[in-house]
């Protein structure tokens, strides 16, 4: 009990006072990192989670693509009910997008876009938010600096979602930066409700409710088979899936054998990823693909195709 109540009273001395109070954070309902760009020619593609709401689906599709030219990137958004939409996102190579949440009437969605060219960012303005029409997918990005009316200072700001009027809500705190070069625009966490107008943001009381009016359906996604560094064929065998300290953390045992095989990038399949955790193994029937070649002592690199008769187990 001592030793508890020592850890307790140096947390007390490291930790600073807002960090134990702070408003919770929401995480976004898909995220659409980039791919890495492949070595050979070629498209990689990656599919973000799927978020859902009244029975309409959005999704960010990111492409790398190796050419003549090196690698380049693009990236767009899918939004569906009974057809699909899409409407492409600017500056591919230097944003990372996510979807937020869809507007309490499911209408309109809300999109972030981190700017990610330099660290720390020289232009001090890294976060971008867009509320678009689904029904027309109109594009107009606004720096959540202007919403604030912020100028040369630095902040780590989380977009939260919807307040049930409609405004955004965000969450600013202090830069999360081991250095920066100007002063924090707050001193303490804290959520805000805004419009799109500038200087519009209202800091909301501490103890606001954010809520989720989207889910996430479905896992993020990466095609194998069509990756442009397979090196040769597919093969199917029986195998554990678990996951292990170091790099990669996915990893097959391919029953019956010492062969540990190497998952790349620890993508997953769709239907396997949202089951999987440390502590757990998968049982099933594995097909891959292989990026490097097989060879005595290496792992042997591969993403995973397909996985059948899965069956999951906690030690």
């Amino acid at each position: 009990m001592r030793n508890v109540l020592y850890v307790a009273f140096l947390l007390t001395l490291v930790c600073p006072a807002w960090s134990r109070n702070e408003p919770k954070s929401l995480s976004a309902l898909a995220n659409g990192d980039a791919p890495p760009c492949p070595e050979h020619p070629g498209i990689r593609t990656r599919r973000s989670e799927v978020a859902s709401r009244f029975g309409s689906t959005v999704s960010i599709v990111r492409e790398a693509r190796r050419g003549n030219r090196g690698c380049e990137y693009s990236v767009q958004v899918e939004a569906g009910q009974k057809g699909k939409k899409i409407f492409r996102l600017p500056h591919p190579d230097k944003r990372e997008f996510s979807i937020i949440d869809f507007s309490p009437n499911g209408r309109s969605l809300l999109l972030e876009g981190q700017i990610t060219d330099g660290y720390p960012n020289l232009d001090y303005r890294d976060v971008e938010v867009l509320v678009t029409n689904l029904s027309n997918s109109e594009i107009h990005w606004v720096n959540v600096w202007d919403l604030f009316g912020w100028r040369d200072c630095d902040a780590t700001v989380e977009s939260q979602g919807f307040a049930s009027d409609g405004k955004l809500v965000l969450r600013p705190r202090p830069a999360v930066w081991s250095s920066h070069r100007r002063p924090n625009c707050v001193t303490a966490p804290g959520l805000y409700a805004t419009g799109l107008q500038p200087n519009s943001a209202q800091k909301l009381p501490d103890d606001t409710t954010v809520k989720r009016y989207g889910k996430a359906v479905h896992s993020s996604y990466e095609p194998c088979q069509t990756d442009p560094d397979i090196i040769g064929a597919c093969f199917k065998f029986h195998g554990r899936l678990s996951f292990w300290n170091g790099t990669p953390s996915a990893r097959i045992w391919r029953i019956g054998t010492k062969r540990i095989l190497g998952v790349r990038n620890e993508i997953l399949p769709k239907d396997v990823n949202p089951h999987m955790d440390f502590g757990v193994e998968a049982f099933g029937n594995f097909t891959v693909c292989p990026f490097t070649e097989e060879r005595p002592g290496e792992m042997q690199m591969v993403c995973v195709e397909a996985v059948d008769n899965v069956v999951y187990r906690k030690p």
